[in-house]
């Protein structure tokens, strides 16, 4: 508060992660009292959470609902649908995962649509299935896409996920991709009109192609 103070910050985007579930009643107490400290100041306070449905720890220790109470706006990090933890090749972020979790947001942790801002991932994951059942991943930026996708693989639409993906075999290893791209992040931008959403949030920068920002300046006028 002293450097927002300081520095006449616009405002506060609160993020803590992994979390004991234990813990979400204090966790919300804190966001309850640092709210009108920040709004005495004019200042915006946001604050960021995972899906609605998840682990103990990664999903079930926020209180949705009565942070859509108390904060200026619900940043909804609208990833890892499939991440570092999965044994399972997916997805970061697919169309139909976000489209569902936005519903529960609004219908079921009642936080309003105006409060919510949609998370975008600038990043993807290019999954390795090996011969022996052994799944390995590594994160690819959206800037490098092209750079990771092998001569003559041809990229295919996946619909309900409305993303690109490309599947192709080394040795004795399945590789597959779906890709975040200018493609994908505007049917996440078609969600957040459709639902008449609050904003957009994106993480994070430098991950992205600078013509990226034409599409975002021309989604968000």
């Amino acid at each position: 508060m002293n450097l927002v103070e300081k520095y006449d910050i616009d405002g506060i985007n609160l993020d803590f992660e992994n979390m004991y579930e234990a813990d979400k009643d204090c966790y919300t107490k804190l966001i309850i009292e640092l709210a009108p400290r920040l709004r005495e100041y004019g200042k915006v306070f946001s604050v960021d959470v995972t899906a609605p449905d998840g682990g103990t720890n990664w999903s079930e220790c926020y209180n949705r609902n009565k942070i859509g109470k108390v904060a200026d706006y619900v940043m909804f990090m609208a990833y890892d649908q499939y991440g570092n933890s999965d044994k399972k090749a997916g997805t970061t972020a697919g169309a139909d995962w976000v489209e569902a979790n936005i519903k529960k947001f609004v219908e079921r942790e009642e936080v309003p649509a105006e409060k919510l801002i949609l998370g975008m991932p600038f990043y993807m994951r290019i999954w390795e299935e090996k011969s022996n059942g052994d799944v390995d991943k590594k994160i690819i930026t959206m800037k490098y896409i092209d750079n990771n996708i092998p001569q003559g693989v041809t990229k295919t639409w996946k619909e309900e996920e409305k993303q690109n993906y490309i599947e192709y075999t080394k040795g004795t290893s399945t590789f597959k991709m779906w890709i975040e791209d200018e493609d994908s992040i505007k049917a996440k931008f078609d969600l957040i009109h459709k639902y008449n959403l609050g904003g957009a949030a994106y993480w994070q920068k430098d991950f992205e192609p600078s013509s990226l920002w034409d599409l975002i300046e021309k989604e968000t006028k």
